[in-house]
């Protein structure tokens, strides 16, 4: 008898602790879905944006380089200072240039009269042998004389102004209109002539800085939503608060390789409008793609993704949570649009509810 009832206290002790553990689960459960973060369904403009980060250059820029070698004798200009197409930037020493130019004149003004005596001679033998006073050979060899004292005269002057253009050429004056963003020689410092474009010593930059562009990678999922004319958001870095809007110039045809990734890089123009905007500074852009305006949207991390693409929500209802197939359309890196399946007001999980996991 006294076993009976020792194993009837056992039983009763285990029914009442599996009833103890099952409540404690449930109310585990119960606390762990009060705790889940929600979000409620609310009515939103959404816009859906490309973004890409670069540096900005400008529109127009010249490298400023001299024809012909030489030491610096004048410096016109400085670092900074805006110039006109003409101007005057660089002056060379040209005193070697002048003895060569006074050095031609004088072997032209010999040619002159090398050429004159030499006419003389032609006609007055061509006279004789007209008359048979001479004979052919003497006559040719005037002719030949004649002829050869043209050629030299020509030559001296081919060389008096190939002396006079390298003279010229010692006055280097702005191609265009710009301010100096870069230079980097002093006076008396020698220089080398550009014989091709990448030869020469580089004297000075002039750049446009009223109109720039900033040249950006998009990514190849995105670039296909660019198009030329598009108008983009230009932000700073280092100028905070401030944005400037551009549109796009260039998209390029073919990609590029960014590590493990294709980019296509873009274009984009702008004009300044703050001296603080300047070449070499980065920046950002977004492109606008698309827009919903006043559509019911939850943050992007209540939407839960399927493998075959579909998506769905956890909707709260008051007996629990419900697994909710939704429609999604756009969204901005924060919100998302839910086409069908929601109404605003509902509230919905961030995270899965401890039944769904």
């Amino acid at each position: 008898m006294k076993n009976i009832f020792t194993i009837l206290f056992i039983l009763a002790l285990l029914g009442g602790g599996s009833y103890a553990v099952v409540t404690f689960l449930q109310q585990s459960d119960d606390d762990e879905n009060e705790r889940i973060r929600t979000d409620t369904v609310r009515q939103r403009d959404i816009t859906t944006v490309v973004n890409a980060s670069g540096e900005v250059l400008p529109l127009l820029n010249s490298v400023v380089k001299s024809e012909i070698s030489g030491r610096i004798e004048h410096l016109h200009v400085m670092e900074g200072d805006a110039v006109k197409r003409g101007d005057l930037l660089v002056e060379l020493d040209r005193k070697s240039l002048l003895t060569r130019e006074r050095e031609a004149e004088r072997n032209l003004e010999s040619d002159q009269l090398r050429l004159e005596r030499a006419r003389r001679n032609f006609n007055r033998l061509q006279e004789l042998y007209a008359r048979e006073f001479v004979g052919e050979q003497e006559f040719l060899d005037a002719e030949t004389d004649y002829k050869l004292a043209q050629l030299n005269l020509e030559i001296a002057q081919a060389r008096l102004e190939d002396t006079q253009e390298d003279i010229s050429k010692t006055s280097i004056v702005a191609p265009h209109d710009g301010i100096i963003t870069r230079m980097d020689i002093v006076e008396g410092q020698v220089i080398s002539g550009a014989t091709s474009v990448n030869d020469g010593t580089e004297l000075m930059t002039i750049s446009q800085l009223d109109e720039l562009y900033l040249v950006a990678e998009i990514n190849e999922v995105d670039v296909d939503k660019l198009e030329l004319g598009k108008e983009a958001l230009v932000t700073f870095d280092a100028i905070p608060n401030f944005e400037i809007r551009g549109e796009i110039s260039v998209v390029a045809a073919s990609a590029r390789r960014d590590g493990n990734i294709r980019v296509f890089p873009i274009e984009v123009v702008f004009e300044v409008a703050d001296a603080r905007v300047r070449p070499g500074i980065s920046a950002s852009v977004e492109v606008p793609v698309a827009a919903a305006s006043e559509v019911p949207s939850v943050l992007l991390s209540a939407v839960f993704n399927e493998d075959d693409g579909s998506s769905y929500v956890f909707l709260r209802k008051p007996g629990g949570w419900e697994r909710r197939a939704v429609d999604v359309g756009i969204n901005n890196l924060q919100h998302i649009e839910i086409k069908s399946g929601l109404e605003a007001g509902d509230v919905v999980a961030l995270s899965r509810p401890p039944q769904f996991r």
